[in-house]
């Protein structure tokens, strides 16, 4: 857990780490985090991860297969980011959602895929991590984040960018970088209505709508992380929901977010309620555009 020497490497701590119990977590301040919408660089998604140090402990179900005697180590790519800035203070804090992947039975002989299957995935804090796995069901009920203290040796979070990336400041410029085959990161920046809290998200597009002969862009891409304005939650790792993002001008975003949806018979009653993308929200929001070069 070394600072990164490295200066093509996004500065996610700031030096050594702080020491919460018996683990080690590395801070996840970053530099400029306060002005990210000044800040020309991008991350580079694809080289940028998530690594925790989990030690062995008994588990006490009778079906575990796990063969971890000495504890296990994950690295696990970032899908999107997002900073929660107080705009009276200044004062800002990141949250980062990490990629899927399917609960394992770790190192076992055989039979590595849990069953029944369920999907492992988190969002992670400097302090603290909130789970956001999906089984085939749901009661409906948000989970609540944890201290990563609870669970592991040590958790560090590495934000790469890309060497060179280039704002992308008209829709003509957005429409030839993606016409040239440039890998495009997005950032949006929403202000919360009601309350002193700005958040901007970051994250890679991986679907893009465009038209060369008269400029016209549209974005489709996710999941990322996006606030739920209508929690009340007191922490600021509850209130946030995984969505998808589409839109077509520099002003404006509608997400689609993940929410408890009924499964209904054709009499209309409910059988189960599962986690899906189901509610469609409009905002006033900026929304900015890098091309990076892959060298």
């Amino acid at each position: 857990m070394q600072p990164a020497s490295n200066m093509t490497r996004r500065a996610f701590h700031a030096g050594a780490a702080v020491s919460l119990g018996s683990a080690a977590i590395v801070s996840l301040r970053a530099f400029g985090q306060t002005a990210r919408s000044n800040d020309d660089t991008a991350c580079n998604f694809g080289a940028s991860f998530m690594t925790w140090d989990f030690p062995y402990r008994p588990d006490p179900r009778p079906e575990a297969r796990h063969n971890i005697p000495h504890g296990n180590l994950a690295r696990i790519q970032l899908e999107a980011l997002l900073d929660v800035i107080d705009r009276e203070s200044g004062q800002s804090e990141r949250f980062v959602l990490i990629a899927p992947c399917r609960a394992e039975w770790v190192y076992a002989e055989d039979r590595l895929f849990q069953l029944p299957s369920r999907e492992y995935r988190m969002i992670y804090s400097q302090t603290q991590q909130r789970s956001m796995e999906r089984k085939i069901t749901t009661d409906g009920a948000p989970t609540l984040a944890t201290p990563v203290s609870n669970d592991f040796r040590s958790l560090t979070i590495d934000v790469r960018p890309y060497r060179h990336a280039t704002r992308l400041n008209t829709p003509a410029e957005i429409v030839a970088a993606t016409a040239a085959g440039r890998p495009l990161v997005a950032r949006t920046r929403l202000d919360d209505p009601a309350r002193p809290w700005r958040y901007v998200l970051e994250y890679p597009i991986k679907t893009m709508n465009f038209q060369p002969k008269d400029n016209t862009f549209q974005v489709d891409t996710g999941p990322v992380l996006t606030p739920d304005f209508a929690s009340n939650a007191e922490s600021a790792i509850d209130r946030l929901e995984m969505a998808h993002v589409a839109y077509n001008r520099l002003d404006r975003a509608e997400f689609i977010l993940r929410r408890p949806t009924p499964i209904k018979n054709e009499a209309e009653e409910t059988l189960c309620q599962v986690l899906h993308y189901s509610e469609v929200r409009e905002d006033t929001a900026i929304n900015e555009f890098f091309a990076a070069e892959e060298a």
